[in-house]
């Protein structure tokens, strides 16, 4: 073997290392920013969870959701006033929209069907005619605050699978 063919060989090891180093590098940093987009979900789900709380928390939600389970409760809603029949709405509105964003991926299910549960089951229970109400109304759609009926559901199965633990 000449020398110029024992050059070309080991250029040829040389270029050929550096070609697999190369793509290991890559490798490796497709694996970093993998985990970098995973950990940029998880706080952008934080970061949504927070938000969604945020809204629940409202003072005006907080002081709905008081009047839906400290006065309506006590009375048919045939007898609501137009203030406490806007109360109802907004407490309605504001489960419906929530759920709607936690089906969206948006928060885990368990941050508020969990935390919220009781509050979300006595709202529901007590809103449930007012609904059948509204859906009942010319031009409803049968499905208005679908989703307010989804997290009712979700957090009667947390509280029953919480129960069997």
């Amino acid at each position: 073997m000449t020398t110029y063919e024992c050059y070309s060989i080991i250029l040829q090891i040389l270029i050929s290392v550096i070609a697999f180093g190369t793509l290991f590098l890559y490798y490796r940093q497709l694996l970093v920013m993998s985990h970098q987009l995973e950990s940029m979900q998880e706080s952008s789900k934080a970061q949504s969870g927070l938000s969604l709380v945020g809204f629940l928390q409202a003072p005006e939600v907080r002081d709905a959701r008081q009047v839906v389970r400290g006065e309506l409760s006590k009375k048919p809603h045939e007898h609501w006033s137009d203030q406490e029949r806007t109360q109802a709405s907004l407490v309605t509105a504001n489960y419906d929209v929530a759920a709607a964003l936690i089906r969206s991926g948006l928060a885990p299910v368990e941050l508020i069907a969990a935390n919220w549960g009781p509050s979300i089951k006595h709202c529901y229970e007590i809103l449930e005619p007012f609904i059948k109400e509204h859906r009942a109304k010319p031009g409803a759609d049968p499905k208005y605050w679908s989703n307010f009926k989804w997290l009712y559901d979700q957090a009667k199965e947390i509280e029953i699978s919480r129960q069997s633990e």
